[in-house]
């Protein structure tokens, strides 16, 4: 199992330092851990467990200097970040397109950063093929074969302590599985959306691969109970 904790804008530096200890003391088998902090906490960040690593939040659309705020791929390299979460629901809401988070994944792929896409629909109600959509626009500019990974998070989910059924999130993992297979892909995928230390194990018998985590991620022994009971 994949658990990646997107602490999203939280925590300070005394924060993430604490988190050195916690992890390194963390004796956990079966399940690799995935730690994405704000960029200015990567480098408080230096666990020594083979199990945990460093992700980031968001990743550039240029590959080049000329990018006044941004942040590069090839920075993030130098933190040692293995993974990067492009295409969450709240940096759709600002204004991130496909043809953005597509170049996202390309520039994440091409300095060996594995990409970790996020896709979703909008509403419950919603039946139109928005996921599938969202899947190939993501991976257009990739070569099949490329090493990627999807998070299914329905927006309508994300902080509201509505969780999909088991049914639901199978349905979605079967459309974006499909849509990915036929581009010549084969991604992990996991599930994100009010994730929480009371339903993960329910939410673990769904056909995934493992969690994207936010709220609970800053509660360090909450976080830690789900990563150690997946």
């Amino acid at each position: 199992m994949l658990v990646v904790a997107n602490f999203k804008m939280n925590g300070n530096k005394n924060f993430f330092l604490k988190l050195n200890e916690t992890y390194e003391k963390l004796k956990i088998k079966g399940t690799n851990v995935v730690l994405c902090p704000p960029f200015v906490y990567l480098s408080n960040l230096n666990i020594k467990n083979k199990n945990v690593c460093l992700g980031a939040q968001d990743i550039s659309i240029v590959g080049n200097n000329k990018s006044t705020g941004q942040i590069g791929a090839y920075m993030l390299k130098e933190f040692n970040v293995k993974y990067c979460i492009i295409g969450h629901s709240e940096r759709r809401a600002i204004g991130e397109t496909g043809e953005m988070i597509a170049k996202k994944v390309k520039s994440a792929c091409e300095n060996k950063i594995i990409p970790i896409i996020c896709v979703g629909e909008a509403t419950k109600q919603d039946k139109s093929s928005a996921v599938k959509n969202q899947v190939k626009s993501a991976l257009k500019y990739l070569q099949p074969g490329s090493k990627i990974i999807f998070a299914y998070e329905p927006v309508w989910a994300i902080g509201s302590g509505q969780v999909p059924t088991i049914k639901h999130i199978n349905n979605k993992i079967k459309t974006i599985k499909a849509e990915a297979n036929a581009l010549g892909f084969s991604p992990k995928i996991l599930y994100g959306g009010s994730v929480n230390d009371n339903n993960f194990l329910q939410l673990k018998t769904a056909e995934i691969d493992g969690f994207l985590v936010g709220g609970l991620s800053l509660d360090t022994n909450k976080f830690c109970k789900l990563i150690m009971g997946v």
